[in-house]
């Protein structure tokens, strides 16, 4: 992929009590300028190159560049560690061994079936860092090979030595809400770029994952808005969402479209779907192609609530607030049968706690990479029945260090792992589809699930419905 995006123009407006912010969903890398491109070559103010070598091991590189001739040092921190299943002494963590370490292998030695995996694996991405070459013109760059599918990177400018240093996207291809100057939102410091495949060598083919103009398909849009939000602490008051509308959103359908609820994980906002997760690519590509219906969805911010027991703060924004914002601005079916809620990591916690607490809102569930609490692990006989004809998913990546495990920060386990919830709700006679795939606590293996959860579970057909 070789061509830049376009600057999309910003569009506003303002719905009742919150601004919005609308843009066209942009493609990988998007183009923009900046005052110290004006110092260095024409080709450096732009996003990623990525070529197609017809080398091994890919097929392809990508040659990342920082424009900064006054920097002493930068570097480039990549999603890119991988690991070898085949190889690996353990393929999923157990109680006796929680953790299953990457080898570490970078992608210069990257070989088919080859994923992803933090190293060590842990909640925490902790992607390699390696070091940027200055050129004469003040133009920093880093070349390598990479498999098909979209990685997130960002810079670090002269950061010492056993510092923690606050990563930035790439100026010339920087989230879309940096594109659009839209400030008051949950930023995410990192870009993408999507690498295509070439099956010589063995690659997958991830272009379900590109932008979709790329095979002649239509986009959707993206809105960000700030409505308000009583009782949040960060922000004040208010809180943000992300919306994506489909191509050809028609608000007098008449038949209104479905609704999915789409949660982040730990330490991430509103932003982190449409960065790191590239949803509207894979939204639009699902869809253009058939695959799935169209429909509106909405992202939260799950962060800056005040603590409560079993996240019910955030629950009672989404039903007293959100939901019914959505309800009103949107030309979406105020049915719980035509909505469906899922989220990674403690987006997996926040799908639970309304299916345990609340589940009566959302018809389908889908939970990655997480698990029920402890004080859930046993459903009671009413939970069982509050579930009856619900549609079930949990998905995670075999190597995720809370496979089997759960989670723990601090010494206190605040979930049991997704092997031990569909154990949980097997017990309790409740049908639960399942999907594990090689990856572990990462992107990579969410991008997956979220297309395996809107292709097989959500807004599907309910086979075991009729039956119970």
């Amino acid at each position: 992929m070789t061509g830049m995006n376009r600057m999309m123009r910003m569009v506003r407006a303002v719905l009742g009590v919150f601004c919005v912010v609308a843009v066209a969903v942009s493609a990988l890398p998007a183009m923009a300028g900046g005052a110290a491109a004006q110092k260095a070559t024409a080709h450096a103010a732009r996003g990623p190159e990525v070529i197609h070598t017809g080398t091994a091991p890919t097929g392809y590189t990508v040659t990342f560049r920082y424009v900064n001739p006054d920097a002493r040092k930068v570097q480039i921190k990549g999603e890119w560690y991988f690991e070898r299943p085949s190889e690996q002494p353990q393929l999923a963590p157990t109680p006796d061994h929680p953790v299953v370490e990457s080898q570490g292998i970078l992608p210069r030695d990257w070989k088919p079936g080859d994923v992803p995996l933090q190293r060590p694996n842990s909640t925490n991405p902790n992607f390699p860092v390696l070091d940027m070459t200055k050129g004469k013109d003040g133009v920093w760059t880093f070349t390598t090979p990479l498999p098909s599918g979209v990685w997130s990177y960002a810079f670090l400018v002269d950061c010492a030595e056993g510092t923690r240093c606050k990563p930035v996207s790439d100026p010339n291809n920087k989230p879309w809400t940096e594109q659009q100057g839209i400030t008051d939102s949950s930023m995410a410091p990192n870009s993408q770029v999507y690498v295509p495949s070439d099956s010589k060598f063995g690659t997958v083919d991830y272009s379900w994952q590109g932008p979709a103009k790329d095979h002649g398909l239509a986009q959707g849009k993206l809105v960000h808005i700030t409505y308000d939000s009583p009782g949040h602490l960060t922000p004040k008051d208010k809180n943000y969402l992300v919306v994506y509308t489909p191509p050809g959103y028609d608000a007098a359908r008449s038949r209104p479209y479905p609704t999915f609820y789409l949660s982040h994980g730990g330490g991430e906002n509103e932003m982190s779907w449409t960065t790191q997760g590239v949803m509207q690519n894979i939204l639009d590509n699902l869809i253009g192609t058939g695959q799935i219906e169209p429909l509106v969805v909405v992202m939260p911010n799950g962060s800056g609530f005040p603590n409560s027991v079993f996240s019910e703060a955030y629950d009672r924004d989404m039903i007293d607030r959100m939901i019914p914002l959505i309800e009103k601005s949107y030309n979406v079916s105020k049915s719980a049968r035509d909505r469906a809620f899922s989220g990674l990591s403690m987006g997996g916690m926040l799908t639970n706690s309304f299916l345990i607490n609340h589940p009566d809102v959302f018809q389908y569930y889908g939970m990655m990479s997480a698990g029920l609490p402890p004080a859930n692990s046993t459903l009671t006989p009413a939970q069982a029945a509050a579930l009856k004809g619900k549609a079930i998913w949990v998905g995670a990546g075999w190597q995720d260090s809370i496979f089997a495990v759960g989670f723990s920060p601090g010494g206190v386990t605040s979930h049991t792992g997704p092997a031990r919830e569909v154990s949980s709700l097997v017990a309790a006679g409740i049908p639960v589809a399942t999907d594990f795939v090689h990856g572990g606590h990462e992107w990579y293996t969410w991008r997956i699930l979220l297309r395996d959860f809107l292709t097989r579970t959500a807004f599907m057909p309910q086979p075991y419905a009729a039956w119970q």
